[in-house]
């Protein structure tokens, strides 16, 4: 055992290496925050510019897929987190570590630079949607929300991360139920909507075939490589499980754990879970309801958006069918979605590629902090995308191709994690190892789907 702080008792409860798990609903909560911080992240991508668009194309045909990928994805990410929670260190740590998987841990590091065309995407689409309720450019709009995200980012706080995030969430998800009211469907549309049936190719999302439009939909939708990737990084901010022993200098491996601290640890794996199902009820939820208007505004207009079109489009419906006031809270809703999926992925790439570093060892090597490597890493994210989109003024694009390329990435991250965990743990601490086999089977089928479909999307 590596102990850092062996002065200290394992055994002794008022000095406990590992706290005790929340339990009640009311200390559940409080423990949300990277769930929260998490599908802000995603709603941007998938939810406010794909599914849309589905809705757009193909009204009420094919809702069934929103609640079915949310639900199949949770697992992967849920496994890949809790391994963090329960080892106390990140996936990023454990491939590095592990010199038979040391090529994942570059291809997580190179999949944050290839996430960062969809940012451009995002980026673009947000932008075009503020220049629509303010005519400037939407050049000078893109240059104006990359500053504020990155101003937002730069203090390397979670703290106020997760307040930003919750603010828009709680925002976001007030606005689109005010939204769907606006336009419910009857039950007619609704049974059409869980009738499966297989869509075909969109141009606004610049797929030619059926098979490319749900490979999209299935990577965006839901757990997305930037939300997955920084997850792990709220998760460690937010000191939950062995994270709080890593982060107060203990050094732990799964053999010198005590059995009331294996108890407490199998109880934070179950808050993972609990946020995991509550990000993909929410994410339905939104999904849903932003189908719905897009179905039943875009679709009954005979309308088709492409590229910066989306959200205007559906804005000028809403106007006119029930005034300006509608139109504005559509686009605010619009704009709040947009930008919450970029100031996740800023923070999380940044944390990533700033322990990527202390796997290189440069903080032993320079005299250097990690708040400043972080801070250059920050900056290097944050051109990026604004590279991508200048260069390549087709926002669907960057989305889709970007989405496509980390989706074998994302497919393997979904479930590498759960035999490293068999491994790590089937003997020295066999009831820590991953359980519930089912969960386990949907993981595995979801990591498979990812990769598979990413690869015929590609093609």
């Amino acid at each position: 055992m590596n102990d850092k702080n062996p002065s200290k008792n394992k055994d002794d409860p008022l000095d406990s290496r590992i706290s005790e798990p929340p339990r009640t609903f009311r200390e559940v909560f409080s423990y949300l925050g990277p769930a929260f911080i998490f599908t802000a992240a995603q709603i941007g991508g998938g939810e406010l510019i794909t599914v849309p668009l589905l809705g757009a194309y193909f009204g009420m045909t094919g809702l069934f897929l929103v609640p079915l990928i949310a639900f199949i994805k949770i697992f992967g990410q849920y496994y890949l987190v809790q391994y963090g929670v329960i080892r106390g260190k990140t996936f990023l740590q454990t491939c590095w570590d592990k010199k038979w998987l040391r090529w994942m841990f570059f291809l997580l590091m190179g999949g944050c630079i290839i996430h960062s065309m969809l940012l451009a995407g995002l980026l673009g689409q947000t932008a075009g949607t503020i220049n629509f309720l303010i005519p400037i450019s939407v050049y000078f709009w893109i240059i104006i929300v990359t500053c504020i995200a990155f101003l937002i980012v730069f203090t390397r706080s979670y703290s106020l991360l997760e307040k930003t995030s919750t603010i828009l969430l709680w925002l976001l998800i007030s606005l689109i139920v005010i939204v769907a009211v606006l336009f419910w469907p009857s039950p007619e549309q609704w049974a059409l909507g869980f009738t499966p049936q297989m869509p075909g190719g969109i141009k606004g999302l610049e797929t030619t075939s059926g098979i490319e439009t749900v490979a999209v939909l299935f990577v965006v939708l839901g757990a997305g490589f930037g939300p997955t990737v920084s997850f792990i990084w709220y998760a460690k901010d937010k000191k939950m499980g062995m994270y709080e022993a890593t982060d107060k200098g203990y050094d732990i491996e799964p053999e010198d754990l005590t059995k009331e601290e294996r108890r407490r640890l199998k109880g934070w794996r179950n808050v993972v879970l609990y946020q995991n199902v509550v990000s993909a009820t929410i994410l339905t939820i939104f999904s849903t309801f932003i189908w719905v208007a897009a179905a039943q505004t875009l679709h009954v207009g005979g309308y088709e958006p492409e590229g910066w079109t989306i959200i205007p489009q559906m804005v000028a419906i809403f106007t006119s069918t029930y005034g300006p006031w509608s139109g504005n809270l559509f686009i605010l809703c619009g704009i709040f979605a947009l930008f919450s999926s970029i100031i996740g992925p800023f923070y999380g790439f940044s944390r990533l590629w700033e322990e990527g570093f202390e796997r290189f060892g440069i903080y032993n090597r320079y005299n250097i902090k990690k708040e400043t490597v972080y801070r250059i890493c920050l900056i290097m994210f944050t051109i990026l995308p604004l590279f991508f989109i200048f260069i390549v003024s087709r926002p669907m694009w960057l989305f889709s191709i970007a989405s496509m390329l980390t989706g074998p990435i994302l497919g393997l991250l979904y479930i590498t994690p759960i035999a490293i965990s068999f491994l790590e743990m089937r003997k020295s601490a066999p009831e820590l190892t991953p359980k519930r086999y089912w969960a386990i089977a949907l993981a595995v089928l979801s990591g498979i789907l990812m990769i598979v479909l990413s690869l015929l999307g590609l093609n």
